[in-house]
């Protein structure tokens, strides 16, 4: 994992921790209705949605995507949109915390609404809905430096949801078959050919012993 510097090993760590707060996350409405944002989650309308979490996916795994250029990272391979996570992040997180709220739109409408705080909407053109996938890298950054910064106490499962987000977008982007070709992943190995001659130097060693 090169390019989030976390190992494969961290990231099922961080993966089951997520799972473990569930409880955690059963108190996002009312951390909502404390930021005013409670009806926004309901009316997000599925485009912005998947706008928002293009961007995220954009911001952890760029690519050569229109949302990866208009963060300002273009590459010229392809990344995390082009693997196919966006939409299994959206069901992965409606379907851990199925509700009347799906999850993905709780986490849209914070991301949006921070972005809104670190970039006020301007005139001009914006090519998405999503104030978040506007947004260029280093200010996406800063609303997860906003968030992380939170000290209210009913701030806690909005910490919670939006810290466990890169590694859940990592997760799902470098487990797909092209996030894998991507890491040059070569799967499961009994042993490594540079180690070869290492273990057939012992069992000479052995025999001869």
């Amino acid at each position: 994992m090169t390019t989030t510097g976390v190992s494969r090993r961290e990231l099922l760590r961080r993966v089951a921790a997520l799972v473990a707060g569930a409880a955690v996350l059963d108190r996002l409405p009312h951390a909502l209705r404390v930021q005013g944002w409670i009806e926004d989650a309901y009316a997000t309308p599925p485009n912005v949605v998947q706008q928002t979490m293009n961007g995220l996916v954009a911001f952890i795994v760029p690519g050569r995507d229109r949302y990866s250029r208009a963060q300002g990272t273009k590459t010229k391979r392809p990344g995390g949109i082009e693997a196919g996570a966006t939409p299994v992040l959206v069901r992965t997180l409606d379907r851990f915390l199925p509700g009347p709220l799906p999850l993905s739109a709780t986490a849209a409408t914070i991301l949006n609404g921070f972005a809104a705080q670190v970039a006020p909407v301007s005139r001009g053109f914006h090519p998405f809905e999503s104030p978040f996938a506007n947004l260029s890298v280093a200010q996406k950054a800063q609303v997860f430096q906003a968030i992380e910064s939170l000290q209210a106490e009913s701030a806690g499962s909005i910490r919670f949801l939006v810290g466990n987000l890169p590694d859940l977008v990592a997760f799902i982007a470098y487990g797909r078959p092209l996030g894998k070709r991507l890491t040059k992943y070569g799967g499961v190995a009994d042993g490594r050919k540079e180690l070869k001659g290492y273990w057939q130097g012992r069992k000479a060693a052995d025999s001869g012993a």
